[in-house]
């Protein structure tokens, strides 16, 4: 198998700075060429689904930490004082804020 350049030319004037006729080579991904999807493989890392208990495309720490996060709408936010204490805000039926301590 032999590797094929291709040059292109402009047609006419254009928005990416070229002129007409002026040539220019096109670049494209490797996989959006014909035949090299097993080159491809030998070269690309592959990576299981990460889970709270085995690393993955993403750490399982780090996974762990996204399993934590709420999905929108939030029923609450917790907040922490300067003195330690743990405050979650809400709303209540009409919209306004409420701020509850939460106990231990």
């Amino acid at each position: 198998m032999s590797t094929k350049i291709i040059q292109l030319r402009a047609r006419e004037d254009n928005d990416f700075g070229l002129t007409k006729d002026e040539p220019y080579y096109p670049k494209v991904g490797a996989d959006s060429i014909a035949g090299l999807d097993s080159e491809i493989d030998k070269r690309v890392p592959k990576y299981d689904l990460a889970t709270s208990t085995a690393d993955g495309l993403i750490s399982k720490e780090d996974k762990a930490k996204l399993d934590k996060l709420q999905v929108e709408p939030f029923e609450g936010l917790k907040f922490k004082s300067p003195d330690g204490s743990i405050f979650v805000l809400s709303v209540d039926n009409e919209g306004n804020a409420v701020f509850t301590k939460e106990v231990e």
